[in-house]
């Protein structure tokens, strides 16, 4: 039978869409006017100590999981990283077993990595989800100066006033801390060996190409949404005055002293290192061009090698 009040009953049946789209909308907006920040790499340039920094300061929420691994990584066609995070997760979820004492985010954010797959919303929802004062958001995966242009200008779709910060160390002694870190050895004399073989993996090259990582981001992204920062004067006062400057953050004391995802150490021998001076020479002059006298005097020294 026909309803006599048919408008009225449309207004009131139809009534909970408004209000769902003025949630989300509300929702939504607790990202709107923040900045997102994205480190970039470089791996073993001091990436995990600036993420300690970073989740220190009240001003900025930096992911619990600070190698998000999604931007990259959404058209493979292996099930990295999701193997990766439940890997993690189940063994999180057995230390808990353990000790019920331990807090519960790290099992939470996990999980919401592995439901959140290849959805850039999904992404964009795991801050929402856990943004509430802070001004600034983000996270760092080394892995990102692999991007390629497609992948940057994606980012800058999604994040238009997006800020990249890139971290970098010279070259021979950052190639040298992730063959380390990387490699499996028990002596100096195993370790040496993997020189070579290492400028022909992926996972190394990859890595080290400056070159083609800064050309990536200049591309895609204005100058004034870059930051470069050297490994080598990062433990400074005055390196942390501008990243936090970058940020628009108040620069905070950092605790320089404490380490972080330290490799084993080992010396290097001189003519190894200037074998890979001159394997990587394009590395070392490219950044000399375009930083011209702010390279740090290690680089600097490495230099000489090729004149």
């Amino acid at each position: 039978m026909p309803c006599s009040h048919n408008d009225d009953c449309v207004a009131f049946y139809a009534s909970p869409k408004p209000k769902k789209s003025v949630e989300l909308a509300e929702n939504l907006a607790i990202l709107k006017g923040r900045t997102f920040f994205l480190g970039v790499g470089a791996q073993k340039a001091g990436t995990t100590w600036l993420s300690f920094y970073l989740r220190d300061h009240p001003e900025v929420y930096f992911s619990p999981i600070k190698e998000m691994h999604f931007w990259g990584n959404r058209n493979r066609d292996d099930n990295w990283p999701q193997s990766m995070f439940r890997k993690k997760l189940a063994k999180r979820e057995s230390e808990m077993l353990d000790n019920p004492d331990l807090p519960q985010k790290g099992a939470v954010a996990l999980r919401d990595r592995i439901r959140m797959g290849t959805s850039i919303g999904g992404y964009r929802r795991f801050f929402r989800r856990r943004v509430t004062s802070e001004q600034v958001f983000g996270e760092i995966t080394p892995a990102y100066c692999a991007l390629d242009r497609e992948e940057l200008a994606l980012i800058r779709r999604e994040y238009p006033s997006a800020k990249i910060i890139f971290l970098l160390r010279n070259p021979v002694d950052r190639m040298w801390s992730q063959l380390r870190f990387s490699e499996k050895f028990e002596t100096l004399e195993e370790l040496e060996p993997k020189i070579d073989g290492a400028f022909d993996k992926k996972l190394y090259t990859e890595r080290y190409d400056y070159v083609r990582a800064i050309r990536n981001l200049r591309a895609e992204f204005s100058a004034e949404n870059l930051h470069f920062q050297f490994y080598e004067t990062l433990f400074t006062p005055a390196a942390i005055n501008g990243i936090c400057s970058f940020l628009n953050i108040q620069p905070l004391p950092a605790k320089f002293e404490r380490s972080r995802n330290v490799s084993v150490k080992m010396p290097l021998s001189p003519e190894l290192r200037a074998e890979m001076i001159h394997r990587l020479a394009d590395q070392y002059t490219y950044c000399r061009d375009l930083f011209a006298g702010d390279l740090p005097e290690s680089w600097l020294k490495d230099l000489t090698q090729l004149e």
